[in-house]
């Protein structure tokens, strides 16, 4: 089977459709194209009109798959230009438009309100690897984000959390990591946090060891509500979830799904609490004992191959 990947230059919507590809290979025989796509919205309507007027045998894709603004249209247009009867077009995440054209979308229920296309399918949160290995007791991870449109990030209050809650679970091993977003102040204070029974390891290092291995073994994980691809890939593997305390900035789709996973159970979380004389302390609150492990990927997959096979 041909699939066509269209990426742009964004590590989320990379690390979505990765993933799902990986599911599909345990079903199909794949082969790759990747397509490299940047941004261009009106070289993109007229490359999808030209189409219509230029079309080729030579290549008859079987599944035109991508995720981002930048991918949508290209895929579009190469479907009219080299595509057959066969071939299937798939948006992975909510087009802005057009999106009566594809053949299918994948897309997170947090994005549409009630009514959804008849193409489409919803999954909740966003797309992650499901690692479903016990994990180990003496390992912890906290993985941070970073400034954002969602949540006040306080650099202070999260060092804070993480003192509190490294004192408070004494494991033989903590991992610390940071990502592209976190700001060089807080960096440099979890940097120094590093000793014999805590590893921090910056993004820029990429001899570390990888988030997702240590994901799957942790036992506790700790995260900040800022990203829901971070969540959600700590959700997809065993182990409790927990979510560091930030003040949202306002109420919208992000901090909803946070509030509703952490209504459910299904996340844990950081209580802020103001003790008498004004003192400052934290407290965690446990998510659901039995938490299932999210595989929203292998549902995703499974939508896709039956459009393969229809």
């Amino acid at each position: 089977m041909k699939i066509w990947w269209y990426k742009d230059n964004k590590t989320g919507h990379i690390k979505q459709v990765s993933v799902v590809i990986n599911e599909l290979k345990k079903e199909f025989d794949i082969t790759i194209k990747e397509v490299s796509c940047k941004k261009s919205f009106f070289k993109d309507i007229l490359n999808l009109f030209i189409a219509y007027f230029f079309k080729s045998n030579n290549e008859n894709p079987d599944i035109l798959i991508g995720a981002g603004h930048s991918v949508y249209l290209k895929i579009l247009a190469d479907k009219v230009k080299y595509g057959t009867s066969k071939t299937r077009s798939i948006a992975i995440l909510k087009p802005s438009f057009a999106r009566n054209s594809f053949d299918l979308i994948c897309a997170p229920e947090h994005d549409y309100d009630k009514v959804t296309e008849n193409n489409t399918y919803t999954f909740k949160g966003s797309l992650a690897k499901v690692i479903d290995i016990v994990p180990d007791s003496d390992v912890g991870l906290i993985a941070i984000g970073g400034s954002n449109n969602h949540y006040e990030f306080s650099n202070e209050e999260i060092y804070k959390q993480i003192q509190f809650i490294i004192n408070l679970h004494k494991k033989n091993k903590w991992y610390i990591y940071n990502s592209r977003r976190t700001p060089e102040v807080l960096t440099n204070k979890l940097h120094a946090l590093a000793s014999n029974s805590v590893d921090f390891i910056d993004t820029d290092n990429k001899s570390s060891p990888n988030l997702s291995d240590t994901m799957g073994k942790a036992s506790i994980k700790i995260v900040t509500p800022d990203s829901v691809n971070l969540v959600f890939e700590s959700l997809s593997s065993q182990g409790s979830t927990y979510l560091l305390h930030l003040n949202p900035i306002k109420e919208n789709k992000i901090t909803r799904l946070m509030s509703n996973l952490v209504e459910s159970r299904d996340l844990g979380y950081m209580k802020s609490l103001v003790l008498a004389g004004g003192l400052q302390t934290y407290s965690l609150k446990n998510p659901i004992d039995q938490h299932q492990t999210y595989a929203e990927v292998e549902k995703v997959a499974y939508q896709i191959s039956q459009l393969i096979k229809s």
